[in-house]
């Protein structure tokens, strides 16, 4: 990340780099199937993709998060273009 950063600071033209690793790292509970209550049984922990509630827990979660931290970007720039 460190030389994407330099490349970034050296660019003529500014560009605005989030970095959401960090964020997204500490958001392991998007998948909620090992917090469940309940046992899995043997064909759920074979696959997956079978009992996964990812229209309510994986996509609300961390890309939410990405979209209201690049909206906010959008408008701290706005707005700091209309004060130079």
């Amino acid at each position: 990340m460190s030389i994407l950063e330099e490349v970034l600071r050296g660019m003529k033209t500014p560009v605005v780099y989030l970095n959401i690793t960090r964020m997204t790292d500490y958001r392991k509970e998007a998948h909620p199937s090992v917090y469940r209550k309940q046992k899995l049984t043997e064909e759920e922990r074979k696959s997956p993709e079978l009992y996964q509630d990812c229209s309510h827990w994986c996509l609300p979660g961390v890309p939410d998060s990405w979209n209201e931290l690049l909206y906010a970007q959008i408008l701290l720039t706005q707005q700091h273009g209309m004060q130079q």
